[in-house]
C-alpha cells in the first residue's frame, strides 16, 4: 500500500511540473517566456527585447501618454504588449543645441522625470530594470522592463560626474555619437579619414573606461568607423549598435551601416548588432529617394550654427517655436513616406547577412518607435514584432535561434554588462 502511494504521489508531481511549462498554465510567465519552454508550438509568442525606442521622448515633446494612442500611434502598453514586447532601451533623446547652450542636462533629468511618471501610471504592465535579473524578475510578472537609456552622450555636457548621477537614476545604456561628431568620437557621415573619421578621443576613452565601470552599454549606432573600432579595442566589455544594417547590402556614407570587418569585430567580443525597423536602412531604393544629399546636422538647428546668441530668457521660446516647426513637417512625411515602404523581406536579409557572416549570437532587433516616423511593411507598430519571428521560421532559422534574435541575445549583453561592472 505504501509502495502504491509513493508511486502516485510520484506520478503526480511529473504530471504537476509537465502541465507547469506549457504555454498558458504558467501564468505568472509572459507569453514570450513561455514560449521557451514549449518549443514544439508554432503559435507561441517569442519574448522581445527591443534595442531601441523612443516613447518617453516622443510624449515628452508631442503630449499622450504611453498607455494609450498618441501622437505616435505605432506605440502604446497594449500595442507592445499583444507584440510580445518584455523589454527595451527607452531612449531620451539630445539635441546637440542643448549641449551647445549649458541646458542639457536639464533636458535630460526632465525627460528623466517624464520616464518615471509615466512607468507609475501603468504599475501592473510596465516597470523599471537596472539589470538583467530585474528583467527576468518582470517577465516573470508578465510585466514590459523599461531599462533608462540616452541617445547622445552630449546630454552629459562632458562631465563624468554627471554620468554617475544619472547612472543612480537608472542609465543603463548610452550611445557615443548622435548627429554631429563630438569630442568623444567622429559622427558616421565624417569626410575625414577617407570617410572613416576621426577615432576615439582622450576624453573619449576616459568615457568608456567610466561606463565599463559603472556597468552602461555602449551603443556605437550612428558613430564612425574608426571611432567604432577605437572603443572595441579599449572596452572591456562587449557593446553595440542598437540600430544600424548591414553595408554590404545598403550603403550610403549618411547611415550607420556598418562593414564586415566591424561586424566581426563585434562578434568577437560577443556583442550584438540591432538592425532597426528603418526603411532607409534595409533599401537603397528608399535612401535613393528620401535621404540622398547633404548629411543631418542638428535636429533643432540642421548645419546652422549652434550657439543661441538670442535673449537668454527666450531661449525655450526659440525652441518651441524650431520644434513646432518641425512637427508640422512630420505629418507631411509620414504620410508621403508612408507610400514607399520596403518589403519585411528586405530587413530579413541584413538579419541573415549578419548570422551568415558571423552567427545567430550577434544579432538583435530594434524599432526606433519615437524616432522616425515610418518603419517597414508587416513591422508599423509594436503590435508586429511577432511578424519577425515568422519570417525568420519560414527561411529556415530554428526556433532556438529565433529566440536569440528577438531577445536573448540583447538580454545575455545587458546582463554581462551589468554583472561586470566594478562601481
Amino acid at each position: 500500500m505504501k509502495k502504491r502511494f509513493l508511486i502516485l504521489m510520484i506520478l503526480a508531481v511529473g504530471l504537476g511540473l509537465t502541465l507547469s511549462f506549457q504555454p498558458g498554465l504558467f501564468p505568472s510567465l509572459s507569453t514570450g517566456v513561455q514560449s521557451l519552454y514549449a518549443q514544439g508550438s508554432q503559435e507561441s509568442t517569442f519574448w522581445v527585447f527591443d534595442g531601441h525606442m523612443h516613447p518617453i521622448s516622443s510624449v515628452y515633446r508631442r503630449g499622450g501618454t504611453i498607455g494609450e494612442p498618441n501622437s505616435d500611434p505605432r506605440f502604446t502598453l497594449p500595442l507592445a504588449a499583444k507584440g510580445g514586447l518584455g523589454a527595451a532601451f527607452f531612449n531620451h533623446s539630445i539635441d546637440e543645441f542643448y549641449e551647445a547652450n549649458h541646458i542639457a542636462v536639464k533636458d535630460a533629468l526632465q525627460q528623466f522625470d517624464r520616464f518615471y511618471s509615466e512607468i507609475a501610471k501603468y504599475p501592473d504592465q510596465v516597470g523599471v530594470a537596472t539589470s538583467g535579473e530585474e528583467v527576468r524578475a518582470l517577465r516573470r510578472e508578465g510585466k514590459i522592463a523599461a531599462i533608462v537609456a540616452i541617445e547622445g552622450a552630449l546630454a552629459l555636457e562632458s562631465d563624468l560626474g554627471v554620468l554617475r548621477m544619472f547612472h543612480r537614476l537608472g542609465l543603463r545604456e548610452m550611445n557615443l555619437v548622435h548627429l554631429l561628431g563630438n569630442n568623444i568620437g567622429d559622427v558616421m557621415h565624417s569626410s575625414e579619414n577617407n570617410g572613416k573619421g576621426y577615432g576615439l578621443t582622450d576624453y573619449g576613452r576616459e568615457l568608456v573606461a567610466e561606463m565599463n565601470r559603472l556597468g552602461i552599454v555602449i551603443d556605437l549606432s550612428h558613430t564612425a568607423e574608426q571611432t567604432v573600432l577605437d572603443v572595441m579595442e579599449v572596452s572591456t566589455q562587449p557593446v553595440t549598435t542598437t540600430h544600424s544594417g548591414v553595408r554590404s547590402l545598403m550603403y550610403s556614407p549618411t547611415l550607420p551601416n556598418w562593414s564586415d570587418e566591424m561586424i566581426r569585430k563585434i562578434a568577437s567580443m560577443r556583442g550584438v548588432i540591432c538592425v532597426p525597423f528603418l526603411p532607409m536602412i534595409v533599401n537603397q531604393e528608399y535612401q535613393d529617394k528620401w535621404h540622398a544629399g547633404r548629411p543631418r546636422g542638428s535636429g533643432l538647428m540642421g548645419l546652422e550654427p549652434l550657439v543661441y546668441r538670442g535673449d537668454p530668457t527666450k531661449i525655450y521660446d526659440f525652441i518651441e517655436e524650431k520644434r513646432s516647426r518641425g512637427e508640422s513637417n512630420r505629418g507631411r512625411m509620414t504620410q508621403d513616406r508612408g507610400r514607399n515602404l520596403p518589403p519585411l523581406s528586405d530587413y530579413i536579409d541584413h538579419i541573415d547577412y549578419i548570422v551568415r557572416l558571423v552567427g545567430a549570437d550577434t544579432v538583435a532587433v530594434s524599432s526606433d518607435w519615437g524616432g522616425y516616423p515610418v518603419n517597414i511593411q508587416g513591422i508599423e507598430n509594436a503590435g508586429e514584432y511577432q511578424n519577425i519571428a515568422q519570417a525568420l521560421l519560414g527561411r529556415g532559422y530554428s526556433r532556438e535561434d529565433v529566440a536569440k534574435i528577438m531577445g536573448e541575445n540583447l538580454l545575455r549583453v545587458f546582463d554581462e554588462v551589468v554583472r561586470t561592472a566594478r562601481n
